[in-house]
């Protein structure tokens, strides 16, 4: 079982679409990168992860008692 399922995500900013029914999950012991250029959402992302920032639509699932902690 995935810890963190991201299904059909949308987020925007005006006009420019950050996700676009984006599609992301992260298994147990997975370790991941996230690379991008600048403005292409990857803060946006690892808020939305965090529960900082609430998406526009789309589902986000955590596991059950899973804690998300970000540096800034």
């Amino acid at each position: 079982m995935a810890l963190l399922t991201l299904q059909n995500a949308h987020l925007a900013f005006g006009l420019a679409p950050l996700l676009d029914g984006a599609d992301f999950a992260i298994e147990t012991r997975e370790r991941i990168g996230l690379i991008g250029r600048n403005g292409a959402g990857k803060s946006s992302l690892l808020k939305v992860l965090a529960g900082k920032q609430l998406l526009d639509d789309g589902a986000l699932a955590l596991q059950s008692g899973l804690r998300v902690a970000t540096v800034p």
